[in-house]
């Protein structure tokens, strides 16, 4: 009897499988709960700023293009709807790198992290809220500024809809922190994750409209559209096939004398994935791409190129000024630095040969920061040695950790690179198929859908599977009274 029922909990079969399983004690509440904030999400972003007109802001191609590009499509519309929403969950996934990269050079935070335990990751966790809330007035001041300067779209320009404007996208910023909080805490997946998942989803039927009409109108051709296609759904088969590889690593299990008697526990194996990272290097990269890009375009609308803005604040510096204007006037520093700006509007450009390899880098150095935070060696080592289990063929201790080490180093490397290179080859093969109405979606896009979906599916299953096993009496929860 107790081998039938562990074959039948080893695999899940057909529909009516998953549907047992999500009538599984609480899976049913958490998916309830993530449909009813997915629903709120998508009816804020249909909620238009006060006081703008949302059809004078999409007339202005060069805004389409440039501004709302990749930022429109992790907000799912929102920002080209000129939506309460606009900022989305940007300002959070930009505090939450700040401060996972202020955790490792400020010691204090580090140790806050790594020996405060709970509460430390708490005051850890309100700090990046702050830092969030500072990030969102700034971006939803520059909006608001940029909204103001564009004929038509504002009905009333002036400080009263700058001051209004700025809190109103900041709370509803603030708001989707929470919101991807809570889906986190009581929902099934990664909140930010699944928010930016939705805003993509969202986004395609768009895109594939805009496709369409750039064939019809002749702007696309359809052997281009063709041709893209099938390489997307190969792109697709390798991003499934790397979310779930693994490197399987022998762990013998502990072992006691008892007497002339040796005990020894089963052994095992440790999974560790090919990309440990996940998604996540991805969205980071992006988030801090457009972070500089978004406030270059600001600035050019004001017909200056940051290199001008930045000019024109310096010389104005009491002291500073006057020197920096006379060295500017030098002509090889003039040149070097009309080529720095230019370099960075092309770092900046989508299609740029400069911004495929910035976005590779940092695709690479946020893989490794983050698989050395989700993965931290030494105290799988620790972990190891306190249980008396050790791996194949290593020592426990120091050689265990320098193995894991140099195993972990050598998935990331794979995994990250393999990442980095899916989300730059479909850029330039928009571009030689002419079919650039798809912006984002060879890309980055593709790599979060694929990747959130399968975490999330992970997930829901790891819930349903557990509850299955408790109601089987493989794990018994205790009632106070019993105890």
């Amino acid at each position: 009897m107790a081998e039938s029922v562990s074959k039948r909990g080893a695999k899940i079969g057909g529909p009516e499988d998953w549907i047992g399983l999500l009538g599984a004690a609480g899976l049913k509440e958490r998916i309830l709960f993530t449909v009813a904030m997915i629903v709120l999400y998508r009816v804020g972003v249909h909620i238009p700023i006060p006081g703008v007109d949302p059809g004078a802001f999409t007339k202005h191609p060069e805004l389409a293009q440039n501004l709302l590009g990749m930022i429109d499509l992790f907000t799912g519309g929102a920002l080209n709807k000129l939506s309460v929403f606009s900022m989305g969950i940007g300002p959070y996934i930009t505090a939450s790198i700040v401060m996972q990269l202020m955790t490792v050079v400020i010691p204090k935070l580090e140790n806050m992290q790594k020996e405060q335990g709970e509460q430390g990751r708490r005051q850890l966790a309100q700090i990046s809220r702050l830092v969030t809330v500072g990030l969102a007035i700034f971006q939803s001041l520059m909006l608001a500024q940029l909204l103001s300067r564009i004929p038509g779209v504002v009905i009333t320009p002036g400080p009263l809809f700058l001051c209004t404007t700025t809190l109103i996208l900041t709370a509803c910023a603030v708001f989707i922190m929470w919101m991807g909080e809570m889906i986190t805490e009581r929902g099934v997946g990664n909140g930010a994750s699944l928010l930016i998942f939705l805003g993509i989803a969202a986004r395609l039927p768009v895109m594939i409209k805009n496709t369409y009409e750039a064939v019809q109108t002749g702007q696309s051709q359809v052997l281009g559209v063709l041709a893209l296609v099938p390489f997307l759904l190969l792109v697709v088969a390798f991003i499934v096939r790397l979310q779930q590889g693994v490197r399987k690593v022998m762990v013998l299990g502990s072992r006691r004398n008892v007497g002339r008697q040796i005990f020894a526990a089963p052994d095992d194996y440790m999974y560790l994935p090919v990309n440990p990272s996940g998604v996540m290097a991805i969205i980071f990269a992006s988030s801090l791409l457009m972070f500089p890009s978004t406030i270059a375009q600001f600035m050019q609308k004001q017909n200056q190129d940051p290199g001008q803005v930045v000019y024109n604040v310096i010389k104005d510096i009491p002291g500073l000024g006057p020197a920096f204007v006379q060295m500017a006037s030098v002509n090889w520093v003039k040149d070097s630095w009309g080529f720095l700006v230019q370099e960075f509007n092309n770092a900046m450009s989508y299609y740029h040969w400069e911004h495929s390899v910035l976005y590779f880098f940092l695709i690479l150095f946020f893989a490794f920061f983050y698989s050395s935070i989700v993965l931290p060696v030494r105290d799988m080592s620790d972990n190891l040695r306190r249980s008396g289990r050790a791996i194949q063929h290593v020592r426990p201790g120091r050689p265990t950790t320098e193995f894991l080490e140099k195993t972990l180093n050598r998935l990331t490397f794979i995994g990250a690179t393999s990442v980095a290179f899916i989300a730059i080859a479909p850029i330039h093969v928009e571009q030689a198929t002419m079919v650039t109405t798809l912006q984002g979606l060879g890309s980055t896009s593709l790599i979060i859908l694929v990747g959130v979906a399968i975490d999330t599916q992970r997930q829901i299953l790891t819930h349903a599977l557990s509850a299955r096993y408790q109601a089987r009496g493989l794990f018994r929860t205790y009632d106070k009274k019993e105890i």
